[in-house]
């Protein structure tokens, strides 16, 4: 199973932030989405985009949960998932402005994804990765229940 979403409006903790849930087949992990730069809708459209370009070929992706502005000091955070069939591999990313040549843009935080995962759980590493089947993200970016039935 495989699934990203902002809880209803009444679980916004106030009004520069709102809670957000990452569901990566068994795992549940709950985030803060930082809306003093960009709203729900924001998000949303930039997880639907992140999602759909793995469906049609990009080996990764990212889903931006927290665009702290441009001139914060606090970190971007986001999802990095790479496709490595049969899974899509996720891991917690942060994106340091002071960092960047650039400005930070949110609806395109590919770039700061490398192309080749380090595996956290093999490396022993202090950060935290889950896997899901490839089927079950497409079946979540295209709405299809999956397996049937369920």
């Amino acid at each position: 199973m495989f699934g990203i979403r902002v809880f209803a409006p009444s679980l916004v903790l106030d009004g520069s932030h709102a809670v957000g849930e990452l569901v990566v087949g068994e795992t549940r992990r709950h985030f803060s989405l930082d809306l003093r730069f960009w709203r729900v809708v924001d998000y949303q459209r930039q997880w639907h985009a992140g999602l759909a370009r793995l469906l049609h070929g990009a080996p990764t992706s990212a889903l931006t949960t927290s665009f702290r502005g441009d001139g914060d000091d606090a970190p971007h955070l986001m999802w990095a998932l790479w496709k490595e069939a049969p899974f899509v591999y996720v891991q917690p990313h942060c994106v340091v402005a002071a960092d960047l040549d650039s400005r930070f843009d949110p609806a395109n935080p590919y770039s700061h994804v490398a192309t080749t995962r380090v595996p956290a759980t093999e490396q022993a590493l202090p950060m935290s990765e889950w896997r899901v089947e490839l089927e079950q993200l497409f079946a979540s970016v295209m709405r299809i229940r999956w397996p049937f039935g369920q």
